[in-house]
C-alpha cells in the first residue's frame, strides 16, 4: 500500500480482521468485534418475524443473541381493588400467574430450540413488566448494540404501541421488522 493511501474506517477494519484471520502476529490479539442484539420475543406473529428476520442476517451467528420476553403479571394494587373481600389472596394471585409463567417457559423451550437449529448463540430472559420498558432495561443492563423489535400494530397504524414507544425512548438502534408481507 502506499505510503499516505486514505483508508476508510470499515476498509480499515477489513484489512485488520483479515491480517489477524491469516495470522499476522500484530494484530493477533486484536478481538474480533461483535454485535449484542437484544430481540424482544414473545408469541405474535411480529416478534416470530423479528426473530426469522435477525437470525437470516449476514454473519448473525457471531452476534450474542438475547431473547427478551416481558411478562405482565396482575398489578397486586388492583387485584385488592377487583377482590370483594379487599384482602389480598395469594392462591387466587397465583392462579392468575401461573399460566402466564409457563407459557413464557413453553416459549423458552421453543425458540431455544429454533437458537440451537440455527446455530445462534441466544440467551433468553423473562421479565416482569410492561413489554416496552422490559425491552429498554434489559438493553442497558446487557449493554445492546442493537435492539430488534417486531411491529404488531394495525395494516392502517405504521407502529405498534410497543414497538413505537422503544423507538421513541431507546439511546440505542432499533430495527423494527414488520409482520405484513
Amino acid at each position: 500500500e502506499p505510503m499516505g493511501a486514505y483508508l476508510s474506517s470499515s476498509a480499515a477494519a477489513t484489512a485488520a480482521a483479515s491480517s489477524a484471520e491469516s495470522g499476522n502476529p500484530l494484530n493477533s490479539g486484536i478481538p474480533r468485534t461483535h454485535r449484542r442484539v437484544l430481540i424482544a420475543i414473545d408469541e405474535s406473529l411480529g416478534a416470530q418475524k423479528a426473530f426469522d428476520f435477525w437470525s437470516g442476517v449476514a454473519r448473525s451467528q457471531d452476534d450474542s443473541i438475547l431473547l427478551v420476553n416481558a411478562v405482565e403479571v396482575p398489578n397486586v394494587p388492583t387485584g385488592l381493588l377487583l377482590s370483594p373481600t379487599g384482602s389480598f389472596d395469594y392462591s387466587e394471585y397465583q392462579k392468575q400467574t401461573q399460566p402466564l409463567l409457563e407459557r413464557a417457559q413453553r416459549l423458552k423451550a421453543n425458540m431455544m430450540a429454533k437458537c440451537e437449529q440455527r446455530k445462534l448463540r441466544c440467551k433468553f430472559i423473562t421479565e416482569v413488566g410492561s413489554p416496552a420498558t422490559a425491552v429498554l432495561d434489559a438493553a442497558k443492563t446487557f449493554s445492546a448494540s442493537v435492539i430488534v423489535v417486531g411491529c404488531c400494530g394495525h395494516k392502517n397504524h405504521l407502529l405498534g404501541s410497543v414497538s413505537n414507544y422503544i423507538l421513541q425512548h431507546s439511546c440505542r438502534p432499533v430495527v423494527i421488522v414488520p409482520r405484513f408481507d
